[in-house]
């Protein structure tokens, strides 16, 4: 076992309580060190529980920064903001703690209690500190200012299986109550059922990302989470230097690939907080594979004069011909790009002058987000047919707005540039 935690009995908390008096009073501390966890050794099922699973790596960043922001939640599911007259609701709850390093492991968990007699709001808020103040403690002995290898710590093994991790928490939720997921980390995994390090296997693009949850189902690899919830922190964000800045298509799929999983898995997305944390991530922290993306900067821009021209209310081209032409070209320039997906955007125009136009403008919008995702779909299929093997994605783009000129009035040359076809990686 590489975590030094350990079950604990009321003697022991006890004990543990002395301990920390001698230490506040001789100023030695007690032979266990810091670094040392201890876990209940009862569950209630009564009262809500939540558990935090946390992967402090060195593609991430200063990983206080994410407790900082992670902070209020986590203490809200201990009943930290619960009012005087429901204070007692507190006693009971849990907190686990789990380390989602290459060989996940359970770290503590611990019940907010309160001994006989000492039932006041101060007494309740204190034991609700002390049981999240392990979740800031856990996290610097396993990677921060606390680890001392070899000597007092929380061993750590390279690389990081969040899947495992998220099983390891949800078999601490024993409770018929609230239950709760709070994920502090990137979300990129090197170790496990996924390696995201490994060519093709990041997932590209949205298509791409439900494709690989749907694989991952199919397996058996993903943990029960009904009934649930599941808060992240900090997902996609990356040290910009052991990884490389992710581009924003990357960073997208990676959240739809974690919001998907979360949903076949039978559990109910909370609150996901992308850019929450900052700073450099700390030198204790775990060692992990960089995962190399491929960089596409594809932007073409295609309108009537370049032969994406369309019927009018219609998906069908006014020339195939022509149209398979700028087709071929695009194929040929994301090849040379190096692009595995594309995204195809349609956009068109109001057709009326501005004042017509905000008088009728839902229903002129959903009429042109219709069309134009069918027309992005007629100059994808040309694409393919031209070609391009990899994913396509659709967006109706709808109404572009930028077709009058100051008195509102629609100008025609303005209108030709907003029918058009954008494809992108």
């Amino acid at each position: 076992m590489k975590a030094r935690f350990a079950q604990v009995s009321k003697i022991s908390l006890a004990l543990g309580t002395m301990s920390l008096v001698v230490t506040l009073l001789t100023g030695c501390e007690p032979e266990e060190g810091n670094c040392y966890f201890v876990s209940d050794e009862t569950s209630s099922t009564s009262a809500p529980q939540a558990a935090v699973v946390f992967a402090p790596t060195n593609n991430f960043v200063d990983f206080s920064s994410i407790i900082g922001r992670a902070a209020t939640p986590v203490k809200e599911a201990l009943g930290a903001e619960l009012p005087s007259s429901r204070k007692k609701e507190s006693v009971g709850r849990e907190l686990s703690l789990v380390l989602a390093d290459g060989d996940p492991q359970l770290i503590s968990r611990r019940a907010v209690t309160v001994a006989d007699g000492f039932t006041t709001d101060m007494d309740i808020d204190r034991a609700v500190g002390a049981v999240f103040g392990n979740f800031g403690l856990a996290a610097s002995c396993a990677a921060g200012d606390l680890k001392i290898p070899g000597e007092d710590e929380i061993p750590t093994t390279a690389q990081s299986d969040l899947l495992k991790a998220f099983a390891i928490a949800k078999d601490q939720l024993t409770t018929d109550r609230d239950k709760s997921i709070f994920i502090l980390g990137n979300g990129i995994q090197t170790e496990g059922a996924i390696l995201m390090q490994d060519a093709d296997t990041f997932p590209k693009n949205d298509s791409a990302a439900k494709r690989l949850a749907k694989a991952l189902k199919q397996r058996n690899e993903l943990p029960n989470l009904t009934g649930i919830t599941v808060n992240w922190y900090g997902l996609g964000q990356v040290d910009g230097e052991i990884q490389d800045p992710l581009p924003l298509a990357s960073v997208s799929a990676l959240e739809t690939f974690w919001r998907e999983v979360i949903r076949l898995a039978g559990g109910t997305i909370g609150e996901i907080c992308a850019q929450c944390g900052s700073g450099s991530p700390h030198v204790n922290s775990i060692a992990v594979d960089k995962v190399g993306i491929v960089s596409c900067p594809l932007k073409v821009t295609l309108y009537e004069k370049d032969g994406v021209e369309f019927k009018a209310d219609s998906s069908s081209f006014v020339s195939l011909s022509k149209a398979k032409t700028a087709a071929a070209k695009t194929v040929k320039q994301s090849k040379a790009q190096g692009c595995s997906s594309l995204t195809v955007t349609g956009f068109a125009a109001a057709g009326k002058d501005k004042p017509v136009y905000l008088k009728s403008k839902t229903k002129i919008d959903k009429t042109n987000r219709s069309l134009t995702a069918k027309r992005a779909k007629a100059f994808g299929a040309l694409l393919e047919n031209a070609g391009f093997s990899g994913d396509i994605q659709y967006v109706g783009g709808g109404t572009c707005g930028t077709e009058w000129n100051p008195d509102g009035k629609a100008v025609e040359d303005l209108q030709r540039l907003c029918r058009r076809v954008e494809v992108t990686n």
